[in-house]
């Protein structure tokens, strides 16, 4: 997004009347991390709060980036807000759906190993994956054109997509999510923990 001059004259104006933790982006970012805990705390995930809430999360994920690039309010503080819920988000889906079979054992522990090695990063380097200049050429596939490709999609698919279908179709037939799936989710689902141990490998290197 190209801001006009006067645009990015207001911005900087608010930046310097409001501090960071009052920057819209932020504040966006909380509405996700108080959806999130609301379908978390509900007993059955399955239930009409806990898919709204959690969906009405990630929703959110694609605008609090533009924001904040577009009202010049970029931060280190808001960036790590994001991604940190969004792995939280990532891990209690995965967790809610796995099924009791090697493919479900299989996604649930990569997306456990994945999503400890995302905070870890996060923590000790203080920035998250796509962030660093330096990669190689797993972390450039799924990163590339942010994220908008065949592997990224891949593992998207299998730490979000995946497991919010099981939920929702769980919750319209009465199932537990970890008998909600089919053949062809199963696959994808497969196929996506793999791109997604190779990229929790491919970060560090």
């Amino acid at each position: 997004v190209t801001m006009s001059p006067n645009t990015s004259m207001n911005s900087d104006n608010v930046q310097r009347r409001l501090p960071l933790f009052l920057w819209l982006p932020n504040i966006i970012g909380y509405i996700r991390v108080i959806a999130f805990v609301v379908a978390v705390a509900e007993e059955d995930p399955t239930s009409r709060r806990a898919l709204w809430g959690v969906t009405l999360s990630l929703v959110l994920d694609y605008f609090d980036g533009p924001a904040a690039r577009y009202l010049n309010m970029c931060s280190q503080f808001g960036d790590l807000l994001d991604h940190y819920t969004d792995h939280a988000t990532m891990m209690w889906l995965v967790y809610m759906t796995a099924a009791p079979s090697a493919i479900g054992r299989f996604s649930l522990a990569v997306s456990a190993a994945h999503n400890a090695v995302a905070f870890a990063y996060m923590t000790l380097r203080g920035y998250y994956f796509k962030h660093t200049e330096k990669g190689n050429v797993i972390t450039r596939a799924i990163e590339a054109n942010n994220y908008w490709n065949l592997p990224a999609a891949l593992y998207v698919s299998s730490t979000i997509l995946v497991p919010l279908v099981k939920l929702s179709f769980a919750g319209a037939h009465r199932l537990a999510p970890q008998q909600a799936s089919t053949g062809l989710l199963d696959a994808v689902d497969a196929l996506g923990a793999l791109f997604t141990a190779a990229y929790t490998i491919a970060v560090w290197l």
